[in-house]
């Protein structure tokens, strides 16, 4: 029997004070690891839940890079993530092509993110290349644009810059965008069967809102979710959930935020229950 593998990790609270904390990561985390886990057949289902402290560099590595390649062939994989992403850039490197993004952990210093941090333009494609399973789904609700967006009272971003792409960026005039990406700005091919969906486009940020208690992407992409399962859905088309989701968070927004879905995407579904 194929089985599903779900890590979700939400981080509110950052050891560094320079990197502000958030108020609705981890609510994101437990609701998403909740809507997965709840009432699925004994064995057919591994969860895993990193919550603040323990959502650290070493536990967020040994997870993707460890514990998710012991999935087989023919189970499903799926990761979230919330918190904050970073960018940021080596010292005299080139702001457009060096710049790269990152998942914080909890114990991410701001001056020193490369090691640090998880990196999203480096480290992930290897992570997903040692993933066996048939379908994997990675989920981000954070920013990939770094800091660059303000939001309304009761709203906060999900998104940081590290010194140097700061001290590089005010003396440039580049608009620069670093997620998946190789050297040229084109995606790696993270092969068939291997999806990343994310809260927000190139240069926008991914807000949460203590209106909805939840990250804006995640309140919508709960919604979809429970949707299909009242149906009885034990699976969906990935594109479905996409279109769904982004439809309600560009209504949202105003536009302002716009999921993105990056991968091969023939016979790519997402597994509920």
């Amino acid at each position: 029997m194929s089985k599903s593998f779900v890590l979700a990790v939400g981080i509110d609270e950052y050891q560094n004070a320079d990197i502000g904390d958030l108020s609705w990561a981890a609510a994101d985390a437990q609701a998403f690891h909740s809507a997965f886990v709840r009432g699925r057949e004994a064995g057919s289902v591994d969860g895993r839940l990193l919550l603040n402290e323990a959502a650290t560099a070493v536990a967020l590595r040994e997870a993707l890079g460890e514990w998710l390649t012991t999935a087989g062939p023919d189970d499903n994989v799926t990761a979230f993530f919330a918190g904050h992403g970073g960018r940021e850039i080596q010292i005299g490197g080139n702001l457009r092509s060096d710049s790269a993004s990152y998942l914080l952990p909890t114990d991410t210093d701001i001056n020193h993110i490369y090691s640090t941090a998880v990196s999203l333009t480096h480290e992930l494609p290897v992570i997903l290349g040692r993933i066996r399973a048939k379908h994997v789904t990675i989920i981000l609700d954070c920013c990939l644009a770094g800091a660059s967006r303000t939001f309304a009272d009761g709203m906060r971003g999900r998104g940081i810059d590290g010194p140097n792409f700061k001290r590089m960026s005010r003396l440039s005039d580049i608009p620069v965008n670093a997620a998946v990406t190789v050297d040229k700005g084109e995606m790696h091919d993270i092969g068939e069967g291997v999806s990343v969906l994310m809260a927000c486009g190139p240069h926008q940020g991914a807000g949460e809102s203590d209106v909805l208690g939840h990250g804006i992407f995640t309140h919508f992409l709960l919604q979809s979710i429970e949707g299909y399962r009242s149906q009885n859905h034990r699976s969906v088309s990935l594109g479905e959930i996409y279109a769904s989701v982004v439809r309600s968070v560009v209504t949202e927004t105003d536009a302002s935020q716009v999921p993105m879905l990056e991968g091969r995407l023939s016979d790519q579904r997402f597994f509920l229950g």
